[in-house]
């Protein structure tokens, strides 16, 4: 994808187990409008597991598809944490963590 290109998706405030749900839902929808999804997480306060586990599974779709699957910006504040915390940018050359740590593809 180029720079902030594909349908946009945003979460904001606390995306945990307890609304799961509702965040599964949204991305579900903003992945079947296109081939090319650009998700914004820079309002997320809080966050568990779970959220890290939707975007990793969407991520993991959308490249077996042949999707663009990106962030709008790198993670950080209680993503990162998570991150961090769950071993998940251990291996900082992987495509997950590059996924996580950088952003847009320029």
């Amino acid at each position: 994808m180029s720079g902030l290109a594909g349908i946009p998706i945003s979460f904001v405030g606390d995306v945990n187990i307890s609304n799961i749900d509702a965040a599964h839902t949204d991305l579900g929808a903003a992945l079947r409008q296109g081939s090319a999804v650009l998700v914004d997480i820079s309002g997320v306060t809080e966050v568990d597991l779970t959220f890290v586990q939707l975007i990793e599974a969407a991520r993991q779709a959308s490249d077996e598809a042949g999707h663009c699957f990106e962030l709008r910006y790198p993670a950080a504040g209680a993503v990162l944490e998570v991150l961090q915390r769950g071993g998940f940018l251990d291996d900082e050359g992987s495509d997950r963590a590059k996924f996580w740590l950088q952003g847009p593809k320029q």
